[in-house]
C-alpha cells in the first residue's frame, strides 16, 4: 500500500497534493459513471477518462504513485487516512467493495486504454461480475499493466480448529522468544541479525492473514515477570490484525510487523532502576524514558537487511496523532500510517498489562480510554477500525450474561463488536461450574448486559483463556 518513488519510506504530501486526491476521487467517479451510460468510444468517457489521467499524471510528475485503498468505509491514498473523502465519497467505496475490490494502484508509465478498461471494471454490475467467473477472471481478462486492482480477501475455509490454534501459538511463541533474544543479543552488545527477525515476523503475517480470530484471542496472554517481551508480541499480532484489515500487502505488514514487534528496542538504553521505578520519575529519568524511540529507531536502522520503514514505525510510536508526543516533529510532517497503527495498538495493550508502577486496566476500560484518545493522541479513524476488530468487549472482559451466567471473553465476535465468543464460568447463583463455550452472537443465546470487575471472580482471568 505504501506509495512512492521513494519506496517505503514515509511520503508527506504538501497541501497541493492532499487537495488533488479530491480532485483524483472526483474524476475518477465521473468517469465511471460515464463508462456506465456510454460505449468507450462516446465523447463524454474520452473526456472523462482525459480528466483521470490528468490528475494520475500530476502526481507522478511530483514522484508520487498513485495508490488508494478502499477499507471499512474509509479511504486510504498512500499512507494517508482521508478522512472528510471518506465521507464524500461513501459510495464509491462501497460500490468498488461490492465487487470484491479494495485498492487500486496505478504506476508511472500507465496508458489511456489500460486506465479506460480498470474505469470500465470498476463501474461493472456486480451480477455480471459473478456471472463471467468471479472478480479474479475480470481483472485477468482486462490485461490492466501498469493499472492493478486488489481483490478483498475472502475468508477461507478454515483447517482443523485444533491445527489453527497449535499454528497460532507457535507464531506467538516464536514471536516472544525473539524478543527474549534480542533482548540478550543488544544487552550484550551482540549484533542484531534481520534473518531470525524477518523469519518470524513472517510467519507471524501469514497466520494473522489465515486466522486473525485465532492470532486476537493470543493476545490476552499475559507474563507479568517477562511484560516486555509479551507486550512486544501482542502489539504486533494487534498491529497486524488491523494492517491486515486495511490492506494484504506483504511489504507494507512485512514493515508494520518488524517495526510493532521492536518498537519497544531503544527502552534497554534505559536503567531497569527506571524502568521499573513504581513511584513518579524525575524530570531527568523521564527524558531518558523519551529518548526511548530515537534509541530503538538507531539499532533498527543500523540492521542490515531490515527495511528502513520499520525503524521509522519504532522512531514515531510515541510521537501521537496531534503531535504532542516525542520527539518532536516538524509540523508540516505527520504519523507514518504504520506507526499510527502501532501506536493504538501499543497504548491497548500497555493500559491491560500490569506494570511496576500500575496495575492493569480491565479491557473494557482500556477501550474506553482508547476511544478517549480518538482524535487527539490516537487517529480516530484507526480507533474505530480497532473497537470493530476487538469488538466492546475485549478478549480478557468479565462478563455478566443476561441470564446470570459469568463468563470470560475468549475471542471477539466475527461480524458484531457487541457479539464475542466467551466462556461460560459461573452459573447464575455465582457457583463455579466446568467452563465451557458459548457464541453469544448466536440467534437463541443471551446477550452480555454488563462488565464486571475481574477480581470479582475467584481466580484469574488467565485460567479460562
Amino acid at each position: 500500500m505504501m506509495s512512492s518513488a521513494r519506496g517505503t519510506e514515509p511520503v508527506a504530501f504538501t497541501a497541493d497534493q492532499l487537495a488533488d486526491v479530491r480532485n483524483l476521487l472526483t474524476c475518477l467517479s465521473a468517469a465511471r459513471r460515464s463508462s456506465q451510460f456510454y460505449p468507450p468510444e462516446h465523447p463524454a468517457v474520452e473526456h472523462a477518462i482525459g480528466d483521470l489521467k490528468a490528475v494520475v499524471e500530476r502526481f507522478h510528475d511530483e514522484g508520487v504513485e498513485v495508490a488508494l485503498t478502499f477499507f471499512e468505509g474509509d479511504l486510504v491514498f498512500g499512507d494517508r487516512v482521508m478522512t472528510q473523502e471518506s465521507i464524500l465519497f461513501d459510495q464509491l467505496i462501497r460500490d468498488v467493495n461490492s465487487l470484491g475490490i479494495d485498492s487500486l494502484r496505478i504506476a508511472p508509465g500507465f496508458s489511456t486504454e489500460e486506465l479506460a478498461r480498470a474505469v470500465r471494471l470498476l463501474g461493472s454490475d456486480t451480477t455480471d461480475i459473478a456471472a463471467g467467473g468471479g472478480i479474479e477472471r475480470a481483472i485477468a481478462a482486462a490485461r490492466l499493466g501498469s493499472v492493478r486492482l486488489g481483490r478483498v480477501r475472502r475468508a477461507e475455509p478454515e483447517d482443523d480448529e485444533v491445527e489453527i490454534t497449535v499454528r497460532a501459538r507457535r507464531a506467538y511463541e516464536s514471536a516472544v522468544d525473539l524478543v527474549r533474544d534480542t533482548d540478550r543479543v543488544v544487552r550484550g552488545e551482540g549484533t542484531l541479525s534481520a534473518g531470525p527477525v524477518r523469519a518470524v515476523v513472517g510467519e507471524l503475517v501469514d497466520t494473522v492473514l489465515a486466522s486473525r480470530g485465532a492470532m486476537l484471542e493470543l493476545t490476552a496472554l499475559r507474563d507479568y515477570d517477562e511484560y516486555t517481551f509479551y507486550h512486544s508480541a501482542n502489539v504486533a499480532i494487534l498491529s497486524l490484525a488491523m494492517g491486515s484489515i486495511i490492506t494484504e500487502d506483504q511489504r507494507f505488514l512485512s514493515s508494520l510487523g518488524t517495526g510493532a514487534l521492536l518498537h519497544d528496542l531503544g527502552k534497554l538504553a534505559v536503567e531497569q532502576e527506571i524502568l521499573n521505578k513504581p513511584g513518579a520519575l524525575t524530570p531527568e529519568e523521564w527524558q531518558s524514558m523519551r529518548d526511548h524511540p530515537v534509541s530503538g529507531a538507531r539499532i533498527v536502522a543500523r540492521v542490515p537487511g531490515l527495511d528502513r520503514s520499520a525503524a521509522v514505525i519504532v522512531l514515531e510510536h510515541h510521537v501521537a496523532y496531534d503531535g504532542s508526543g516525542y520527539p518532536e516533529r516538524a509540523r508540516h510532517t505527520s504519523q507514518h500510517l504504520a506507526s499510527r497503527i502501532v501506536a493504538v495498538a501499543d497504548a491497548y495493550d500497555a493500559m491491560t498489562s500490569r506494570r511496576s508502577y500500575s496495575a492493569p486496566r480491565s479491557p473494557h476500560e482500556a477501550m474506553a480510554l482508547v476511544a478517549a484518545s480518538s482524535g487527539n493522541s490516537l487517529d480516530p479513524t484507526l480507533v474505530r477500525l480497532f473497537i470493530r476488530m476487538l469488538g466492546v468487549y475485549p478478549p480478557r472482559s468479565v462478563v455478566r450474561l443476561e441470564d446470570g451466567r459469568t463468563a470470560v471473553v475468549v475471542r471477539p465476535g466475527e461480524t458484531d463488536p457487541l457479539a464475542p465468543a466467551v466462556r461460560v464460568i459461573a452459573a447464575p447463583g455465582g457457583e463455579r461450574i466446568e467452563p465451557y463455550l458459548v457464541d453469544v452472537g448466536g440467534s437463541d443465546a443471551p446477550k452480555i448486559d454488563r462488565c464486571l470487575d475481574p477480581a470479582s471472580i475467584d481466580g484469574e482471568v488467565d485460567e479460562y483463556l
